[in-house]
């Protein structure tokens, strides 16, 4: 496989599950967490390697100026994602998406066509397979990983579902969907809590500090009460109820977590660790 051909696979393997984040994203504005979370991991780090390696092999500096500019043009429409879903504006989230998408194919292709080819008649194949090593290796050791930026779209993703729950409440049917939803993304966070991420900093935490999971393994159990409680009753009046009581719980609960726990996970996790953490984590987050 020539170098070229390395890095188209490399991109398709982005752009595919980036496409479809985004098709998600456009039938369910929540799941825009879930494209903005990928992005900001793999996206982010892989431009960031190209432009310290393939484009400084590069002497147009024209044309290089064109492609790290077109970097940062992908970066501001995947903030204006961001904001648009921080707002909640699902017709901006959409079209802001798409604008992204847009802006990615294009860059992609360019990179391909023409970038490649430049690089593969200036280089040997050795030089250029040094080149996309490098940047690969570059791309791996400026992936974040932050597991407190991960659980907390999670929780924005939830929020944002259980104000369509609250808008829903006078129409059972689409109530009864949305509840669902809320239920299987709480209770698959919950899990990922308990089984993957709390173990993980336990066997890496210092003396003393992982009492706070055992408070928050505690409220997890007062949040899946009410979840169990409401089960598939969604008339209005039972409903309201219960979510007013789990919107008080996941506030203060969430907060606890995102202002005290995820930040001392992040610091008492090596970045190995943590890489692997991400993975599974969001794999399972974008399960439901």
């Amino acid at each position: 496989m020539t170098p070229a051909e390395k890095l188209h696979v490399h991109h398709e393997k982005l752009i595919g599950t980036i496409r479809d984040l985004a098709e998600r994203t456009k039938s369910d504005n929540a799941e825009a967490s879930l494209l903005i979370t990928f992005c900001s991991e793999y996206l982010i780090s892989h431009a960031e390697a190209e432009e310290a390696t393939l484009y400084r092999a590069d002497t147009d500096t024209g044309f290089v100026e064109n492609m790290i500019h077109e970097h940062r043009a992908i970066k501001d429409t995947l903030e204006a994602v961001g904001s648009a879903y921080g707002k909640g504006d699902s017709a901006a989230i959409v079209s802001e998406t798409q604008e992204f998408i847009t802006l990615l194919n294009k860059h992609f292709g360019e990179e391909e066509n023409t970038l490649m080819p430049k690089l593969a008649r200036k280089l040997t194949q050795e030089e250029l397979e040094g080149l996309i090593q490098e940047a690969h290796q570059i791309e791996a050791e400026k992936k974040k990983s932050d597991l407190w930026s991960l659980f907390e779209h999670d929780h924005k993703r939830i929020d944002f579902n259980i104000s369509r729950l609250r808008k829903s409440a006078g129409n059972s049917e689409t109530a009864k969907g949305i509840f669902s939803k809320v239920r299987a993304q709480l209770l698959k966070h919950i899990e990922l809590e308990e089984a993957v991420l709390f173990p993980a900093f336990g066997e890496h935490a210092a003396p003393g500090q992982t009492g706070p999971v055992q408070v928050m393994i505690a409220e997890h159990r007062e949040i899946t009460s009410i979840l169990v409680t409401t089960g598939d009753s969604v008339d209005e009046k039972s409903l309201s109820k219960n979510i007013d009581a789990l919107i008080g719980k996941l506030t203060v609960h969430n907060k606890k977590e995102e202002i005290i726990l995820y930040p001392m996970i992040n610091r008492a996790l090596r970045a190995p660790e943590r890489v692997k953490i991400f993975k599974e984590c969001f794999e399972g987050m974008a399960a439901v």
